[in-house]
């Protein structure tokens, strides 16, 4: 199970529950839930590219503390297909490995 504390940089991470990169930007970028729950905060995105699905691993390239980009802690993480985004704190154990 995934945490802020013991991520490190350089460490591979696995995807254990479907998720999506959302970003309204290219500056920022960051994982959300993947979901059709008319409760749910951020639209399902189209385009595959932007789906992560179970057992896709991504690696760890920085580390960020609360208040400084986002409220909470982040990691900021790429996948295979050079997408770079962050990681709240709060979503590590929900969806990674």
């Amino acid at each position: 199970m995934a945490s802020i504390r013991s991520t490190q940089v350089g460490q591979y991470l696995t995807v254990k529950k479907t998720a999506q990169i959302y970003g309204n930007n290219s500056a920022i970028k960051f994982l959300t839930n993947y979901s059709n729950r008319s409760g749910a905060i951020y639209p399902k995105v189209e385009d595959p590219n932007l789906i992560l699905q179970i057992g896709l691993r991504v690696q760890v390239i920085g580390k960020g503390k609360g208040n400084t980009k986002y409220r909470e802690s982040y990691v900021t993480v790429i996948d295979n297909r050079n997408n770079e985004f962050d990681i709240f704190a709060s979503d590590l154990k929900r969806h990674f490995e």
